[in-house]
């Protein structure tokens, strides 16, 4: 597919697009559009982030304020990357989680009905909980386990409903583990560990949760994707790489890049935080086969890229 003629004289909107997978997605469409608006409130996406994409126009904004959604420019595809996803945090504070993901996408949605915008939402393997059907397919159904899974589910559902009550174009993307350069997931938690103390990691957790690990540089290929293809609307897809790593398997392969596996003790807290789910292991192949999708980035090669790029190898 040519993205370039599929995006040529298209306005485009990310919200969120300050955050990491959002600065990722909006550095790649900055090459293929020259009408591209950032909107993030900055609570927990950075500046810097913004001026690394100088073609973009930034507002400021929060997704809960529709007067200035409604303010924005005219779009005609919306990327909802805006939202809160720390699962502890949604635990904690179950309301405010609600308001920002099931409130915010719903007034994201009524900015995509104003301009009558192709819709693309991001949802998360949160949805399914702890599912029972490995690899997991987009049909398992829903099981949260946490608030934050739960406000991800809302946010379908009202895609869904609005989907089929106001005949919006919308395409749903469920993400794994999304990793990746400017990324501040369990990674970059071992490596700030190991820079403070080679000596000791400690694990939160067992250590045998998994995970289904997806570069970010494939997921934003999968979103451009569903954005510009006519396909995608009014389906979900499973983003992620097709396999699941332990954490203490990763570990384990950090500390073996770093020449640090006779020296670093590993240890785990055996006690997870409320909400933690066990295992993320997708079944890619909808997405493989409606999007012609194909996640290239291998886990390996890529850690060894961020560790060179932290310059922490020893």
């Amino acid at each position: 597919m040519n993205w370039m003629a599929e995006l040529k004289g298209k306005k485009v909107l990310v919200t969120g697009g300050a955050g990491f997978i959002g600065f990722h997605l909006s550095k790649k469409l900055s090459t293929l559009t020259s009408n591209l608006t950032i909107y993030d409130n900055l609570s927990s996406g950075k500046l810097e982030n913004v001026k690394d994409v100088p073609k973009a126009k930034f507002v400021k904004g929060d997704i809960l304020d529709l007067k200035n959604l409604y303010s924005l420019e005219k779009a005609d595809l919306i990327y909802h990357l805006a939202a809160q996803v720390v699962v502890p945090y949604s635990m904690e504070n179950p309301l405010e989680d609600f308001e920002t993901n099931a409130k915010g996408t719903l007034c994201v949605l009524e900015k995509a009905r104003k301009d009558d915008a192709k819709l693309v939402f991001v949802s998360s393997a949160a949805v399914y909980g702890n599912p029972t059907q490995l690899p997991t397919s987009e049909d398992y159904g829903f099981h949260p386990f946490s608030c934050y899974g739960l406000s991800k589910v809302v946010g379908e559902e009202y895609c869904q409903m609005y989907q089929e009550q106001y005949g919006l174009d919308i395409a749903i993307t469920r993400f794994a583990n999304v990793y990746g350069s400017r990324c501040h997931g369990v990674i970059h938690d071992f490596l700030d560990k190991l820079a403070k103390n080679p000596n000791k990691l400690e694990i939160i957790g067992t250590g045998m949760q998994s995970r289904d690990f997806v570069h970010v540089s494939d997921v934003v290929d999968a979103l451009v994707t569903a954005g510009t293809s006519e396909s995608a609307n009014g389906k979900t897809y499973n983003i992620g790489f097709g396999k699941t790593t332990s954490i203490i398997d990763l570990a384990k392969m950090m500390l073996k890049i770093l020449n640090l596996q006779d020296k670093t003790v590993v240890t785990t807290t055996n006690v997870s935080w409320q909400g933690d789910i066990n295992i993320i292991w997708f079944n890619n192949s909808r997405a493989k086969k409606e999007l012609k999708w194909n996640p290239k980035v291998n886990l390996e090669d890529s850690i060894k890229d961020i560790i060179a790029e932290r310059k922490l190898t020893k």
